[in-house]
């Protein structure tokens, strides 16, 4: 009873991560304020939330890290395109800054690329 138990909880949990990989939540807009696009990403439990983040291209955007519970290697994020990186610690929080010239994807990782996100740029 109990093997199937746990086999049933690890199917649930198969089928959810699978959702997840498929049906994708759409990018979280950044709000603007004073002319800049701000908006905070947590890190913790193994991923960003929000891990899409929506911008406006032309127009500066500071994203600030929180660090969480959890946050193993996630607890480095880079963006290699903009050759930019910052670590945090639990409770402690981190900002990138930069002005998007081109519409696309602004990728941002950990190192080891567990955690991803990206931004897009419209």
């Amino acid at each position: 009873m109990l093997l199937l138990a746990a086999t049933l909880a690890a199917s649930s949990l198969a089928l959810a991560l699978q959702h997840e990989a498929h049906h994708p939540q759409p990018p979280t807009p950044a709000k603007e304020v004073k002319g800049v696009q701000t908006i905070t990403v947590t890190v913790a439990d193994g991923k960003y939330a929000p891990s899409t983040i929506a911008v406006k291209k032309g127009k500066p955007v500071a994203i600030t890290f929180k660090g969480g519970k959890h946050m193993g290697c996630g607890s480095t994020v880079q963006f290699k395109s903009l050759k930019m990186k910052q670590t945090l610690k639990e409770g402690q929080t981190v900002v990138f800054k930069f002005k998007p010239d081109k519409a696309g994807d602004v990728a941002f990782a950990c190192p080891m690329g567990m955690y991803k996100g990206k931004v897009v740029v419209k």
